[in-house]
């Protein structure tokens, strides 16, 4: 059974009343067997999995400016209060607390996600900022790295993707400390949050000899990111941690893509790096990278 067909149906069905029933009959199985299958890809039950994805969407229009009385009837909630206590217990604040968050937050300029997702960080923001903005994340999550070492690395990452630029026009190096500020924030150790500075290995400086610019027990890691294109099923876990938050901001920045290829990656996302999310067990990775990618697929 093909699951991401039925995840794409309930995606694009989530304002209409879907049944277990009427699940297991459109993937071809009986109930109870479908059930199981649902429950081993997912971990979740049918209706634990519906619930989350209409509350994501139920945000969604929420910060967007849709009133919360009218978004709670549009995903099927019977009642204000029943809505308001789902969302609360899902992300831990209340419908009324993201409307205001968001408005004050126009005002003067934020992002209310962070309490749902992952750390975030605006396109355009300087290297120099995002480096800054590592290291107050490595201390604030009591990650020790030397700071001459930190220094010496990221000095390394500069040169490596020194005059190439992203898609959407940033420095490529931008790119990297923002999936070394994921793992950071997904609570990697300090040789792969470093190593991340290098997720992308085709984009580098192939004159460089990273062996020996790189700090032994970092090189160790970065040694392995290639196996990821070559024999996957090899990757140390440090390589899929840092592929896992690599795809996660390209991902975030998949807009600057042509429509065709938005398409490409996002079902990529859903077949490949989401099973492999479940595995990692960090749910605002898992959500956030599900949310994405059924949003542009």
């Amino acid at each position: 059974m093909d699951m991401n067909r039925i995840l794409d149906y309930m995606e694009a069905h989530l304002e209409e009343k879907l049944t277990n029933a009427q699940l297991a009959e459109l993937a071809g199985y009986s109930e109870y067997h479908f059930l199981q299958l649902f429950k081993a890809y997912t971990g979740e039950t049918v209706m634990e999995y519906l619930c989350r994805r209409r509350l994501f969407r139920a945000m969604d229009d929420l910060v967007a400016g849709s009133k919360i009385i009218d978004v709670a009837f549009r995903y099927g909630f019977e009642s204000h209060s029943a809505f308001s206590r789902a969302f609360k217990r899902e992300f831990g604040f209340s419908p009324s607390f993201l409307r205001t968050l968001r408005l004050e937050l126009d005002c003067i300029g934020g992002n209310c996600m962070e309490q749902i997702f992952l750390n975030s960080t605006k396109l355009g923001t300087p290297k120099g900022e995002l480096f800054a903005g590592l290291k107050e994340l490595l201390k604030k999550n009591d990650v020790v790295v030397e700071e001459a070492v930190l220094d010496e690395v990221y000095g390394v990452a500069c040169k490596v993707y020194e005059g190439k630029c992203r898609y959407c026009r940033d420095e490529f190096v931008t790119h990297t400390i923002n999936v070394a500020m994921l793992l950071a924030d997904m609570g990697a150790d300090a040789d792969t949050i470093l190593a991340g500075l290098f997720s992308d290995i085709s984009e580098r400086n192939e004159e460089m000899d990273l062996e020996a610019e790189l700090p032994e027990n970092v090189w160790n890691v970065v040694k392995n990111i290639d196996l990821w294109h070559t024999d996957r099923d090899s990757c140390p876990e440090e390589v899929l941690l840092i592929k896992l938050a690599e795809r996660l901001h390209n991902m975030r920045t998949i807009e600057y893509l042509a429509e065709e290829k938005r398409a490409k990656k996002a079902k990529e996302t859903l077949e490949l790096y989401l099973p492999l999310a479940r595995k990692v067990n960090n749910q605002k990775l898992l959500e956030e990278l599900n949310d994405l990618g059924r949003k542009y697929s």
